[in-house]
């Protein structure tokens, strides 16, 4: 369910990330029941693999109130996101993103079998992803093709404007070994990077965050 929300651009980035140290607890308070019933320690790993490719990513604010979010959005162009902790305690981060109608924000579920999602109506038509980050790079993908297969869902019940994500918002400047990475991937062709004549540690380096956003 979409939950218009949104941030103060004075608020310092580090000012955010004040807690992460407390994250992991916080993160398993959140499982789906289901999940901890399965393995918590694989949903941990997964949940702080992603954890670690959002913090280098230099888009994810933390715990960055959704108010906020909508404040430093308000004047971006359509299609800038920042990714946030959810302020929902039953999920883990939200999506922000400048729409056409105004800035708004949509959960992102982590479900039963360890996957990511946006929060839809329609779960049967809704991508799932083992990271956020990874879902993140397909949407925009999705938007840059001109393909207009996913929506978002309004309080109202309406599905009318597509889900279109174009540029993420920093709080912080990424690694330049980072921008690098993503410079590079955006320039090879997808499940190529590993073909590039690279030493093993710089491949290795770039393979483990093997997307262009």
């Amino acid at each position: 369910m979409v939950d218009s929300t949104l941030r103060d651009p004075g608020t310092s980035y580090e000012v955010q990330r004040q807690g992460a140290e407390d994250r992991p607890a916080k993160m398993r308070s959140r499982l789906p029941p289901n999940a901890k019933a399965r393995s918590t320690e694989f949903d941990l790993q997964r949940i702080m693999k992603t954890l670690n490719l959002l913090e280098a990513s230099g888009w994810y604010w933390g715990s960055l109130p959704g108010g906020k979010a909508k404040a430093l959005l308000r004047s971006k162009q359509d299609g800038t996101f920042l990714v946030r902790d959810s302020e929902n305690s039953a999920h883990l981060f939200s999506l922000s993103v400048k729409t056409p109608r105004g800035p708004t924000s949509v959960r992102i579920h982590y479900t039963e079998d360890g996957k990511f999602r946006l929060d839809s109506d329609k779960k049967s038509d809704t991508p799932e992803f083992d990271c956020v980050v990874k879902l993140v790079n397909y949407y925009m993908e999705e938007t840059i093709a001109g393909r207009d297969k996913h929506f978002w869902l309004e309080p109202s019940g309406r599905r009318e404007v597509p889900v279109k994500l174009c540029r993420p918002l920093k709080g912080q400047i990424p690694a330049l070994q980072h921008l690098c990475r993503t410079a590079i991937h955006r320039h090879t062709a997808d499940g190529e990077a590993h073909k590039l004549p690279l030493p093993t540690p710089l491949k290795r380096f770039l393979l483990d965050y093997p997307y262009k956003v």
